[in-house]
């Protein structure tokens, strides 16, 4: 069976890291042949399966799929001009007609079984596209799915623009139940293409790695945040204004460590300094390998404003390591609370207090702990949803 895989980056990211982990785990089923098709490289590439063939594009499209900020830093001023250039032209004529030129210069006449496109459009974004647009239009295949990885409600996705996007799909899968059950009252039309397929987690390999170094010396009470900084949705700066609640009640004997880079790193590194919480937070800044600090911490907390289903909680719990979080769409999904994690509502008045007693309470988190090591983490349930899709006939 061929199967294609089409995305837009390997940059470090939430989705990228569930496709590295979906690749790593259908390249293990010798009945399936995968292709991976990305507009554009990044770190992660070398962590692709070595029986998984890769394809990329050429210069403009892997310029335009490539943030900004990465093309920047690579001091290229061709590829510089060259990316201004897009972000003049796309102005002009508009993504989907940017993105279909380009792409129709990618197509081919291979047939597959399966074609998918594993990136979901950014709504309002210019540049975070295409890659439904090449599986729907430019690529030949017996079934077509698309993965969708966020709460389409929270995510502020176009109706008019889904209803066309999705038309010609076989399958729409959400990484959720509860992106499932959004998504069907957003699009009822689609209710019968629309499955679940949780995230898989390569388990052995992400123990392995947590042991690799020792991140840091520890402290009395250890926090950690991680992704992509970007204030937004993340909203990195609530954990700056959490901080300096807590040491104006007088609870200064943690250690919050971020790690992550984005375009609010800097902004957030100021604000830290005004609100004189800068001895208590630490900015890491982008880690490969991220498990170690996991491993390592005492609690684990998610400020996101939504989530789809988020990779950095399960890697948490498979660490053994509870966490806190706020009550995006599939929180339920992954923490039960009181038991593995704590859930509460995304406002700094209702954070404060549940971080402000595991603080003091650090007999709370063992007993969490506890319970995390006697319910392993498993992929069992991905497993079985993915092989029910695949090989459908």
């Amino acid at each position: 069976m061929k199967i294609l895989f089409v995305a837009q980056n390997f940059q470090m990211g939430g989705i990228q890291k569930a496709l590295i982990n979906t690749l790593k785990e259908v390249s293990l089923y010798k009945h399936y042949e995968i292709e991976v098709f990305t507009f554009a490289e990044g770190v992660l590439m070398k962590d692709i399966p070595p029986n998984v063939n890769v394809y990329t594009g050429n210069l403009l499209l892997q310029l335009i799929a490539t943030p900004f900020a990465e093309v920047k830093k690579r001091k290229n001023v061709w590829h510089i001009m060259l990316r201004i250039f897009c972000m003049i032209v796309v102005r002009l004529i508009g993504s989907n007609n940017l993105y279909a030129m380009l792409l129709k210069t990618h197509s081919n006449n291979r047939l597959y079984d399966i074609a998918i496109s594993y990136f979901n459009d950014v709504p309002h974004s210019y540049f975070n596209q295409g890659t439904n647009l090449f599986v729907d239009k430019f690529v030949k295949a017996n079934r077509k799915f698309a993965w969708i990885h966020t709460d389409p409600l929270k995510a502020n996705f176009n109706y008019d623009v889904c209803v066309i996007t999705y038309k010609n799909y076989d399958r729409l899968f959400c990484v959720s139940e509860a992106c499932k059950q959004n998504l069907m009252h957003f699009l009822p039309q689609y209710k019968n293409k629309i499955q679940v397929i949780y995230n898989f987690f390569p388990i052995e390999e992400i123990k392995e790695l947590a042991w690799q170094y020792t991140a840091f010396e520890k402290g009395t009470m250890d926090l950690l945040s991680i992704g992509r900084i970007e204030n937004a949705t993340k909203r990195f700066e609530l954990i700056l204004h959490l901080c300096k609640l807590l040491k104006e009640a007088s609870i200064s004997n943690f250690r919050w460590r971020i790690l992550g880079n984005g375009p609010d790193l800097l902004k957030n590194k100021r604000l830290a300094f005004e609100l004189g919480v800068d001895d208590v937070v630490e900015f890491i800044g982008e880690c490969h390998n991220p498990y170690p600090f996991i491993r390592q911490s005492d609690v684990l907390i998610l400020t996101s404003a939504y989530e789809g289903y988020p990779m950095v909680v399960g890697e948490a719990l498979i660490l053994e390591t509870p966490v806190i979080t706020t009550s995006f769409a599939a929180a339920r999904e992954q923490i039960s609370d009181g038991q593995n994690g704590l859930i509460t509502s995304g406002n700094v008045e209702d954070l404060y207090p549940v971080i402000a007693s595991v603080i003091e309470n650090a007999g709370r988190l063992q007993t969490m702990k506890k319970f995390i090591e006697e319910n392993q983490y498993t992929n069992q349930k991905a497993q079985e949803q993915l092989v029910l899709e695949f090989d459908a006939k």
